[in-house]
């Protein structure tokens, strides 16, 4: 056998394997899809890495705890902005002084 036809079996040889590893595969991800439908499996993976991200949000919580607290803090802060300072300027007034208006001007 030439060298050329010992390469041509090994090839063919290595490709038969291929196809055979694609079909086992293509096969059980074919059945997979009959059990679960694609929804399925894309509800499965969103739930997963949602899950993934929750506990690196924990880890994170866990190794800084007094800055995710400043940042709800000021996060809260901001939201309530204008009822705190409603409540600031009726309790100490305004600031603002409202002009006379006897006729003189500055």
């Amino acid at each position: 056998m030439s060298a050329l036809a010992r390469q041509l079996a090994e090839d063919r040889a290595a490709r038969d394997t291929a196809k055979a590893v694609f079909d086992a595969r293509y096969s059980a991800l074919k059945a997979d899809f009959e059990v679960r439908g694609l929804t399925g499996r894309i509800l499965d993976e969103a739930v997963e890495q949602a899950a993934n991200m929750l506990d690196e949000a924990v880890a994170v919580v866990e190794e800084h705890p007094a800055a995710i607290g400043g940042t709800f803090t000021a996060l809260a802060l901001w939201l309530l902005r204008n009822p705190i300072i409603a409540g600031i300027e009726r309790l100490f007034g305004s600031g603002r002084h409202p002009k006379e208006s006897d006729g003189e001007q500055d």
